[in-house]
């Protein structure tokens, strides 16, 4: 297999690299702030840009013979990396410093061995340590992984690590046997092959990457916010605010739509859908800093919100708002309104919070022991149509 340009794969894998590494890069930042999953499966696209330019330095001169150690430990750096992602995905530790340890000891190995030895010094070490951590990764989306967890994505991801981690096995054998002048070796592990396998094993790795980690957003997504109204679902509007540092004092308000059924009656099931939207829209727009909405979809008509703040004036705004931003349905328009319960205490009592305004919405009583104001419905709350 000596018929690849080695000089056009040379030129093309970093271009390559660099595309395929900042569309991953890309796409982490338009979800927003990355989690472990993703700063880990970042380092393989930054490992491979540095292991290329690495490699072409030493080539260029022989005073940059060290940079030889700089691509090794990158490139193992970088399959240890989505080892740890992997871990990171089953929510155990990732055990970097274990990656990092193995990366220092590829740069070691070259540093020992020193220049005599050209591009191979410390060579043995890089390629059982690039095998491993491809064998490993494969191990931990395939084998390790929750079967719920093992989605089409992470079993091609897997099966990409796998083929590095064979491959790779393949050619420390080689290099042990004969070394890099071996017959086998010249033949069939020549450095174009190679660089053409890495292009296609970071081509197929990036986008099954990406993929994967799209769908893991979405189905949390799914899990944390309402699709229909844009609010967090309860469970996670809870779990956000206790796990506030510093959050302090917060006032809970549990909302419910008046005259639903009428709207019901009146306009139909949509009617009634549409204008739940509608104050979820409103709310949603005037939540202050720190604040957060969320809703039950047991109790449809039913938004749950969390101030830090002046409740009362806030919602004295959201009646204001919803009479100035009134509902169109089949050509009437219809200001809404809300009856509105409220307690208030400390953020580490917000389940307490929540189940009291909510008591207190339905008229259920009162949770013992839980500073709060439960506040009566106005008694001209209702709907309003001009």
């Amino acid at each position: 297999m000596t018929g690849l340009d080695e000089t056009t794969l040379l030129v093309v894998s970093p271009t390559v690299q660099f595309v395929v590494g900042a569309l991953y890069v890309l796409n982490v930042w338009r979800r927003g702030r990355p989690d472990v999953v993703d700063r880990c499966w970042t380092l393989p696209f930054l490992a491979a840009i540095v292991t290329t330019f690495a490699y072409l330095a030493s080539a260029a001169s022989t005073a940059l013979w060290w940079a030889v150690a700089l691509g090794n430990a990158s490139f193992v750096l970088g399959l240890g990396g989505v080892w740890s992602g992997a871990r990171a995905r089953e929510g155990r530790r990732t055990l970097l410093w274990v990656v990092a340890a193995s990366a220092g000891l590829a740069a070691l190995a070259v540093l020992v061995e020193g220049p005599d030895e050209g591009e191979w010094a410390g060579g043995l070490v890089y390629l059982l340590g690039i095998s491993v951590w491809g064998t490993m990764a494969a191990v931990e989306l395939l084998g390790r992984s929750h079967a719920a967890r093992r989605a089409p994505e992470a079993v091609a991801l897997g099966l990409t690590c796998a083929a590095a981690g064979a491959y790779y096995a393949v050619r420390a054998v080689a290099f042990a046997a004969g070394g890099p002048e071996s017959e086998f070796w010249l033949r069939w592990l020549p450095t174009s092959t190679t660089t053409l396998i890495n292009l296609m094993l970071i081509l197929v790795g990036a986008f099954t990457m990406m993929a994967l980690r799209t769908r893991e957003n979405a189905e949390v997504a799914a899990v944390r916010y309402d699709p229909v109204l844009g609010t967090r679902t309860l469970p996670h509007l809870v779990q956000a605010v206790a796990a506030r540092e510093g959050a302090g004092r917060v006032h809970v308000l549990a909302l419910r739509l008046l005259d639903a059924g009428a709207l019901r009656d009146a306009f139909g099931r949509d009617g009634r859908e549409q204008a739940r939207r509608h104050l979820a829209d409103v709310v949603l727009d005037l939540l202050p800093t720190g604040g957060a909405a969320g809703s039950d979809p047991s109790r449809g008509d039913e938004l749950v919100v969390v101030l830090p703040g002046d409740a009362d004036g806030w919602l004295r705004g959201l009646r204001r708002a919803l009479l100035d931003r009134p509902l169109r349905l089949d050509g009437d328009t219809v200001g809404l309104d809300v009856q509105c319960a409220a307690a208030s205490g400390s953020a580490r009592e917000v389940v307490a919070l929540v189940h009291a305004a909510r008591a207190g919405l339905t008229g259920e009583g009162r949770a013992d022991g839980v500073p709060q104001d439960v506040a009566a419905p106005e008694p001209d709350a209702g709907r309003r149509s001009a």
